[in-house]
């Protein structure tokens, strides 16, 4: 009796993805304390440092042939981790940077401004409203105080794109507040 063509398929893709299990927690009985201890030093938080050496488990499982034919599985998840790391500091900067801006209430006892507190909700509001690029050039370029071939960086492309895309967004965000930008800034 003869096995069906798929079964075999199915049962040699069951023995790879058992192999590769079996190699990556040879690989994480080794390497997560040493990992982990890595995303401490770096982040400072031990919940974020366990998550993301967890992360960089999870993702060597999912692109395994790439790390099966690397010399120093190790260096891979390193370099895994101090990404993702690096990805949540960013990601803490700018929440600092949006929640100190949210957060920011003026003290009525000095000189509140309504008009202008209104403009800034109003200008939010507008920024939310861009197309993603844009969105995220202002984001980077204003709350993250980048400069364009920083943002060009970040964002994978030319510093010629970064300034269109900068240039349409304040053009964008002219027309969508009609002017009130400029009579509260200066």
């Amino acid at each position: 009796m003869s096995v069906p063509e798929g079964v075999l398929s199915e049962r040699s893709l069951a023995g790879e993805i058992s192999e590769r299990g079996a190699a990556l927690t040879v690989l994480f009985d080794t390497e997560y304390p040493r990992l982990r201890g890595l995303a401490y030093v770096l982040l400072g938080d031990a919940h974020f440092a366990e998550e993301i050496a967890q992360e960089a488990f999870v993702r060597a499982f999912s692109s395994w042939t790439r790390m099966r034919d690397l010399d120093w599985p190790t260096g891979y998840l390193r370099k895994i981790v101090i990404n993702l790391c690096r990805g949540r500091i960013r990601r803490q900067r700018i929440e600092t940077r949006v929640n100190a801006l949210v957060n920011a209430r003026p003290d009525p006892a000095k000189g509140w401004d309504e008009q202008r507190s209104d403009v800034r909700l109003d200008l939010w509001e507008a920024v939310r409203r861009l197309p993603e690029r844009q969105r995220a050039c202002i984001v980077l370029r204003y709350l993250e105080d980048m400069s364009d071939s920083e943002v060009a960086r970040v964002l994978g492309c030319s510093s010629g794109t970064v300034k269109t895309h900068m240039s349409r967004a304040r053009s964008s965000l002219e027309r969508m507040l009609d002017g009130e930008l400029q009579e509260v800034i200066r």
